[in-house]
């Protein structure tokens, strides 16, 4: 069986599917004198190609087919058109260049090392397979509401696909072979790498081919979850309405880290003395907590909002039954600008467990790594050359992000104008003040004030408090 390609000039070629039925390899008499796991490893290489080739037979359905299709170019506006298809173009021009590199090499050698050429091409070009899968969210945004609200363009899609060249695929399959390809390119290297022999000169390419299109892939997996990080925060964002003070929920910094249905055992009493209560629904996002209600099946009601730095946890040590449950959740600045103290109870141990560790600031030991939206800033006070790999260069008047401290006097961190990242000494750096500063003093006076609150109680009130009962 051999497969066809078509160069740029439409000139074909053909490939056989095994490199074993190669006429170059047939003629050589090379076969007698190979190990099965010789022969292995060179099916394993040349299968990247043949693989390819099919890779790129299915983008220029895509691009030919349906991206450069009349009847839907005269339909859709530019921008519905470039947001539909984005930049599959480019990624076809690309694989079209990757396999002719891979053809040159099959022509020129018995044995040539596929992994060379992947290795300078995804090193080189497939950085637009990231940006590619970034946009993919707008693909399919740009697909849903045409297909919604557009009869024409559905009409004309339907007839597009159910042209043979498709075989029965809608658009979407054809959209979706970027992000698969780099997924399966990198399996393929893997497997390469199993075949090569310890310490080979293949088993290096390979290694070094496989770190490349492993940067890519998970750079390419990033995105993906950016895209539905980004999704559920625009699905939040559409069921959830403000009593107090609104703010934009939707960034593309922004990711949900727990939500969930509590109790709040408000200060309230009924006539038996017990506390009353009352549904509240918390949304914890890496930097934002929204304390809400629910208004019907599926829609919030936001009540209160605090940055995630100012949240402090305590036990419920006011409350004598099911203490275990319990635990007091601290807004240090809330929507008012003032502190506010709720007394909420979970529906488990274990989901208390669970909120309590996902709302009280994390500690990793003696060192202490900081967040993107919540990190301490630096100034250069005096220059530093880095003096072993992994060290940061700063110049007089740099800013950086700081990203982890240690106790060793050493800070890692970010510069602002360049992003480059690194270790630097404590010493030639100063603190300058930011919102970090504010909510770290703020917490600071939180917890003074507490101290002293709890001193002159064991000082003054009597031994035996009065407890509050509950449901």
């Amino acid at each position: 069986r051999e497969t066809s390609r078509v160069s740029r000039k439409g000139q074909h070629r053909w490939l056989k599917q095994f490199w074993q039925n190669r006429s170059l390899v047939l003629e050589s008499g090379v076969l007698e004198h190979l190990s099965k796991q010789q022969l292995l490893l060179q099916e394993s290489m040349y299968e990247v190609v043949t693989t390819e080739f099919s890779y790129l037979e299915s983008l220029t359905v895509a691009v030919d087919h349906f991206m450069e299709s009349p009847a839907l170019s005269l339909l859709l506006t530019p921008h519905d058109h470039k947001s539909l298809f984005s930049s599959i173009a480019r990624i076809k021009e690309i694989s079209q260049n990757f396999l002719d590199a891979m053809i040159r090499e099959l022509d020129t050698s018995l044995f040539f090392d596929v992994c060379v050429v992947i290795h300078r091409y995804t090193s080189q070009h497939f950085g637009a397979y990231v940006d590619y899968v970034r946009n993919m969210s707008y693909q399919e945004h740009t697909l849903h509401n045409l297909r919604k609200q557009n009869p024409q363009f559905v009409e004309i899609l339907d007839q597009l696909q159910e042209h043979p060249l498709c075989n029965r695929l809608p658009l979407k399959s054809f959209l979706v072979l970027p992000l698969q390809r780099v997924t399966r390119l990198k399996i393929l290297v893997e497997n390469i790498l199993k075949r090569t022999e310890q310490g080979s000169k293949n088993q290096t390419s390979a290694q070094i081919a496989l770190k490349e299109i492993s940067k890519v892939v998970d750079s390419c997996n990033r995105e993906v979850g950016k895209m539905k990080q980004m999704e559920e925060l625009v699905r939040i964002a559409n069921k959830t309405e403000f009593e107090c003070k609104a703010l934009p929920l939707i960034s593309s910094s922004r990711w949900l880290v727990r939500q969930g249905e509590l109790t709040e055992l408000t200060d309230k009493e009924n006539i038996f003395g017990q506390r009353k209560l009352s549904p509240v629904y918390l949304l914890l996002f890496n930097d934002l907590l929204l304390v809400a209600v629910k208004k019907g099946v599926d829609r919030f009601v936001v009540q209160d909002h605090v940055h995630r730095s100012l949240i402090e946890i305590s036990d419920g040590e006011d409350v004598e039954c099911e203490l275990d449950r319990t635990f007091r959740l601290v807004l240090l600045k809330n929507h008012k600008g003032s502190t506010s103290e709720r007394l909420l109870r979970a529906p488990s141990l274990e989901e208390r467990t669970l909120w309590v560790q996902a709302l009280s600031p994390q500690k990793r030991g003696e060192e202490v790594i900081y967040e993107e939206w919540d990190c301490p800033q630096v100034q250069c006070t005096e220059s530093y050359y880095t003096q072993q790999p992994g060290e940061l260069s700063l110049q007089l008047g740099d800013v950086i992000n700081i990203i982890q401290k240690t106790h060793d006097g050493f800070l890692e961190g970010k510069k602002l104008v360049d992003g480059e990242q690194g270790w630097f000494p404590i010493s030639c750096v100063r603190e300058i003040a930011n919102e970090h500063v504010q909510r770290r003093n703020l917490r600071q006076r939180y917890h003074v004030l507490q101290t002293a609150s709890h001193l002159l109680s064991r000082r003054y009130l009597p031994q035996e408090c009065r407890n509050t009962t509950c449901f």
